[in-house]
């Protein structure tokens, strides 16, 4: 480099948070019940089989990611590099994850993925360390919760169509991912409060209204704790009523509405140097 410092908007930014959330949580949730053994192999690889491709669009948009400061948000290019690397290993992982699965090697299945799960933790801390202003280790707390949630409702929604095909399939598996949903949800309002409350560097150029003004900070509160709350729970309820097909219809609200919260908490993220 050269001294300079280049700017850069927040779209390819935000594209890459929210990549790397779907991509990692699924890694994660996928792994999680995988080893749970209680859905069938046929759901394992149908739904597995998403995580490279979103992985591989994750690891192509760090690669062409360029500029110093997004939105007034300064990145550190060091670890961006390093993340292009470990979103490249992670996208090879996830294709040898998929292939020891749909080749019955089950132990080598397990094996991988828990190489894929240190690889997204990994991911994770290289993208907080990316985004230098705000504190990394909540930064990271935000990213991984944010994975999870986006994952587990993702996940979950795969799982309430395999009902569909499978009617025999326990209610459990689809209860558990429901409660650790809601789990998920209400510490990702605990870590929104630590943001709020900690002190953080203005962004470079500053903030042209407070946050308290801003539509859509009141969106992401609204949408991404109350009616992600409100449909989750009503998932959860029908799931243990094993009333599958109400179920999976809450929970394509449920996933629309994380999945618009995500969107909404990275742009206020790259706005106001809040990991939001």
């Amino acid at each position: 480099m050269d001294g300079s410092v280049s700017a850069s908007g927040a779209l390819p930014y935000t594209l890459l948070l929210l990549l790397l959330e779907l991509g990692v949580g699924g890694a994660l949730v996928m792994h999680a019940v995988h080893l749970r053994g209680q859905a069938t192999p046929g759901f394992v690889r149908a739904t597995t089989i998403m995580v490279p491709i979103v992985l591989g669009l994750a690891f192509w948009t760090a690669y062409t990611l360029e500029g110093d400061v997004v939105e007034g948000f300064l990145i550190r290019s060091g670890p961006r590099e390093a993340l292009v690397w470990v979103l490249a290993a992670l996208t090879a992982a996830s294709l040898l994850h998929n292939l020891a699965l749909y080749t019955d090697r089950d132990l080598w299945a397990r094996r991988i993925g828990w190489a894929l799960s240190a690889l997204s933790l990994a991911a994770l801390g290289l993208t907080a360390a990316t985004l230098a202003g705000s504190p990394s280790a909540l930064t990271a707390f935000s990213l991984a919760f944010g994975a999870l949630a986006l994952g587990l409702s993702a996940v979950g929604l795969a799982l309430g169509h395999w009902y569909l095909v499978t009617p025999r399939l326990p209610a459990r598996p689809l209860v558990e991912i429901t409660t650790a949903f809601l789990i998920v949800v209400v510490i990702q309002a605990i870590l929104f409060a630590a943001a709020m409350a900690i002190s953080v560097d203005d962004p470079v150029g500053g903030r042209d209204q407070s946050l308290s003004s801003d539509p859509t900070f009141w969106l992401r509160i609204a949408i991404g704790f109350g009616l992600t709350l409100i449909f989750g729970w009503m998932a959860w309820t029908t799931a243990r009523m094993r009333s599958m097909m109400a179920a999976t219809g809450l929970l394509y609200l449920t996933t629309a509405a994380v999945l618009a919260a995500q969107i909404a908490a990275r742009a206020l993220m790259f706005d106001s140097g809040r990991p939001l």
